[in-house]
């Protein structure tokens, strides 16, 4: 949700700084993965505001360990200066999270 809101932001801010009104409106989906020690929860949101398009979530072990691989996901890509490979914009699109409407 956060990159959401930040987009949008930051496309609203440039049409502001050439003279145009701002338009981008954010999307709102959430996606989260939520460790909670030996377990965790994950959930989808879309829009996160109600009323929602998706709602989905679901707890277990399982959480605890796709948040360890996202992790090590997350640090290899800051590593390599990649902010957003075509494959995982590929894979949140094809769950419905997009970050402008």
């Amino acid at each position: 949700m956060i990159e959401s809101m930040v987009t949008a932001t930051a496309h609203n801010i440039l049409n502001e700084l050439e003279g145009k009104e701002p338009s981008e409106l954010p999307s709102l989906s959430a996606l989260c993965l939520a460790d909670l020690g030996d377990t965790g929860v994950a959930f989808l949101a879309i829009p996160q505001i109600p009323p929602r398009n998706t709602t989905w979530s679901s707890h277990g072990k399982w959480v605890h360990l796709a948040k360890i691989g996202f992790e090590k996901y997350f640090m290899r890509k800051v590593r390599k200066g990649i902010s957003e490979p075509f494959y995982e914009k590929m894979m949140l699109k094809f769950m419905g999270v997009v970050r402008l409407k």
